[in-house]
């Protein structure tokens, strides 16, 4: 077999059609299998792409152009790697996903590059053409999954960061205040010997005792086999309290199916701000946590009826409202901040990708 000579560049010139052909066999394969790479975005976002670049290697290495890189995965480009990972994350693609591709993309390429050699260089080389394909594939599809799989790992180690963080304030100002001030009216009593001090004291510590129990509720609130909207009027019904304000669940339109990644995530946004505005929101009366569906989109709505936040007044801390916009990315959602009076709070949308939004 000639190196360098005319059957390489041949080979690589019948690269455009046979990638349009696999492109266009690979995405019937995906849609049958309800894959999200199967969308337009994906498909955008580089599956196309990766299709000509593995095959101009596949064509090249059996014409004699290129010899077969030493080793199967590569790391050499982490910029590129880290791109992928949040583009991935961006489009909220299981790492699952590209390594099914792969496969579904290897058993698809086979025949139409191995028939193409063939008919090129007279003669059958499936062997060949089986291991270059192999190995080009093996080549970026792992390494990108590995990557998407890093940028998920610090999002989270990120989002438990802000939550141990936000727990350790909680602990802090109201559980630890609440006590020292209990057991300071206790002292006081005992030097004084009066009722009324210990009747404030015994109501302070019941506060403090509450507060520790509300903040349990929160530790062990998540939203299991129950659907978004029911998760969240189980946690404003856990929540609430006669000293708190309520928080009204509404849901209108059609329901579509969200990943367990999804709806956690959601769920502990939407809580985060509910906390937010009882905590925070100025003569507010309630907390309305509004869920739209759409065809396209999830739009998530949560706001309070208080007198809003401005640069004088003490809103959320940037460290939670920070742990929002960190969730909300690591789901391909986007979050914005409301102060304005009598709808302070944060509107939520997540863009549904292929057939399902995670």
């Amino acid at each position: 077999m000639p190196v360098n000579g005319k059957w390489g560049n041949d080979m690589r010139n019948d690269v455009p059609g046979v990638s349009e052909a696999v492109t266009t066999e690979l995405h019937a394969r995906l849609l049958e299998r309800g894959s999200v790479l199967a969308s337009a975005e994906a498909l955008d976002g580089g599956l196309d792409f990766q299709v000509q670049s593995i095959l101009g290697e596949v064509f090249s290495q059996l014409g004699g152009v290129v010899e077969s890189p030493p080793v199967a995965v590569e790391y050499s480009d982490p910029e590129a790697l880290s791109a992928h990972g949040q583009r991935s994350a961006e489009l909220d693609i299981d790492p699952s996903e590209p390594l099914m591709a792969a496969e579904v993309l290897f058993g698809v390429a086979l025949p139409l590059v191995a028939d193409a050699v063939a008919q090129r260089s007279g003669q059958r080389r499936d062997l060949d053409v089986a291991r270059a394909l192999h190995h080009a594939i093996w080549r970026r599809f792992p390494p990108g999954a590995i990557a998407y799989v890093e940028v998920l790992r610090n999002q989270l180690r990120s989002s438990d960061r802000e939550a141990r963080l936000r727990l350790a304030r909680e602990l802090h100002d109201r559980i630890a205040h609440g006590i020292a001030a209990g057991v300071q009216r206790l002292e006081a009593a005992q030097l004084r010997r009066t009722d009324q001090d210990v009747e404030t004291a015994i109501r302070v510590l019941r506060g403090a005792l509450a507060d520790t129990q509300d903040i349990a509720v929160d530790l062990r609130a998540q939203v299991g086999d129950k659907d978004l909207a029911e998760a969240l009027e189980d946690y404003a019904y856990a929540t609430g309290g006669h000293d708190t304000l309520p928080i009204h669940v509404t849901q209108v339109g059609a329901v579509r199916p969200l990943s367990d990644l999804a709806r956690e995530e959601l769920f502990t946004i939407v809580a985060e701000a509910t906390r937010n505005a009882r905590t925070h929101a100025q003569q507010a009366t309630a907390v309305q946590a509004r869920l739209e569906w759409s065809p396209t989109e999830l739009h998530i709505k949560v706001t309070d009826d208080g007198l809003g936040y401005t640069d004088d007044t003490h809103g959320p801390t940037s460290l939670g409202l920070r742990g929002m916009a960190e969730r909300a990315g690591l789901i391909g959602a986007t979050v914005e901040f409301l102060s304005a009076a009598g709808a302070a709070g944060i509107r939520l949308r997540l863009p549904f990708v292929g057939r399902s939004s995670a």
